[in-house]
């Protein structure tokens, strides 16, 4: 049962982390869009309604992987066809192109079935909707009953993928930083998308009983387990409970691997609250989902993993005089207090070096940052003077790191 003060973290963690623009069409990031998601032009309004109705339709890890390669991808599929991309109802005309994106293999593992679920999306749009989302969502009184209406004409939002309309839903909806395109539909009747994210947060304030990997396998758990979430974010906020969104999905992923109790949401909460504070910004304006950049970084992934060691990377940025630092592993792991940062490199700059160094002099009451180095460069770096004593708590092989997280593991690591 979730306790007041818990309630009042997590009311406070939602107010300061909703207003975040969302991956999809943050103008900041790059590759950018070849729309203007906000335009009030009723054509390129209408355009971006069938644009991110085929973002919705593919936002599934089996799928694209990362959600930041469903926005690659469209993006990829927009500039290969401009505005004929939503006139294309010939998967193999898609596939072509969405194998000579550049990041293939970096889609999920059924990534083969993308082309027919835009098509299937395309088909709709043209056969049901006469070209118009915007004017055939005016039929629909209630958002609800264009979410059944979608799950009943396009198959990857059916049954268990219902929550993919939903999160097309607050997309349209809800006003900035969404886009509020579908205008006479009201935010307060919204549900909060059932995601992978969203359950780690139900699960920990005791909303929802089963576990993760029964959760989706079942409609009628997976709808119960939406309107339960929905019920108790209408409690936070009855004028706008998808608010709860985006928040929710930002600590959700921080649970991953992690026990699920309102111990657990309550320590994380007060972590982002405290990270808040140190750094000027809530952290999720740097949250993102990034891909491992190098083989070091998936070899250290692996081995976090298999030992069941909960971590985000890329997590948060720290801002640092003239600088700034974004870590790539934070363990939830402390020492002493300090939780521990692992940073595997290949090679390592003298400018790297001095900002590792800022860092540990900013934040090292905090934070143990441990660096991971192929064994011969380790002596190699301190010769020349690049890895001093200041850079680092500790600097690790990383053809060792088994051997580093088995101790952190056990309790038995001591720099």
């Amino acid at each position: 049962m979730a306790t007041e003060d818990l309630l009042s973290l997590l009311l406070k963690f939602v107010n300061t982390n909703s207003n975040v623009v969302d991956i999809q069409w943050d103008r900041r990031m790059s590759p950018r869009l070849l729309l203007n998601p906000y335009s009030k032009n009723p054509e390129e309004r209408k355009v971006a309604a069938h644009y991110f109705l085929l973002v919705a339709s593919v936002l599934e890890d089996g799928l694209i992987g990362f959600s930041e390669n469903a926005r690659r991808l469209l993006i990829c599929l927009h500039r290969a066809f401009s505005n004929r991309l939503f006139e294309i109802y010939k998967p193999h005309l898609l596939e072509e192109k969405i194998v000579k994106c550049g990041f293939y293999d970096a889609l999920g593992p059924h990534k083969q079935l993308i082309p027919e679920i835009l098509t299937s999306v395309n088909t709709f749009v043209k056969n049901k909707a006469e070209r118009n989302l915007i004017k055939y969502s005016q039929e629909f009184s209630k958002p609800k009953d264009l979410v059944e209406d979608l799950s009943q004409n396009i198959e990857n939002m059916r049954r268990l993928y219902k929550n993919k309309a939903w999160t097309y839903l607050r997309w349209m909806v809800r006003p900035h930083p969404d886009l509020r395109i579908l205008e006479h539909f009201s935010p307060e009747d919204l549900y909060v998308p059932l995601t992978v994210e969203n359950a780690h947060v139900a699960i920990s304030l005791g909303l929802i009983n089963s576990p993760i990997h029964s959760l989706f396998r079942d409609e009628d758990r997976t709808m119960l387990a939406t309107e339960r979430i929905t019920s108790f974010a209408k409690k936070m906020f009855p004028q706008d409970p998808a608010k709860v969104d985006y928040p929710f999905f930002l600590i959700g992923r921080w649970l991953k691997q992690k026990n699920l109790n309102t111990n657990t949401l309550k320590e994380a909460l007060q972590f982002f609250d405290y990270m808040t504070t140190v750094t000027g910004h809530p952290p999720s304006h740097y949250q993102k989902l990034s891909r491992y950049k190098s083989g070091w970084e998936k070899e250290t992934a692996k081995v976090l993993s298999n030992l069941r060691i909960p971590y985000s990377y890329e997590a948060i940025t720290f801002p640092l005089p003239g600088d700034k630092y974004t870590p790539d592993f934070i363990l939830d792991k402390s020492v002493e207090g300090r939780k521990i940062i692992l940073e595997p490199h290949f090679e390592m700059t003298p400018r790297q070096a001095r900002k590792y160094a800022l860092f540990k002099r900013t934040y090292g009451h905090e934070f143990l940052l441990i660096l991971l180095l192929k064994n011969d460069l380790i002596s190699y770096y301190h010769e020349r003077n690049v890895l001093t004593d200041d850079v680092a708590d500790d600097v690790w092989p990383i053809e060792f790191v088994h051997l580093l997280a088995e101790k952190i593991k056990r309790g038995t690591y001591d720099n």
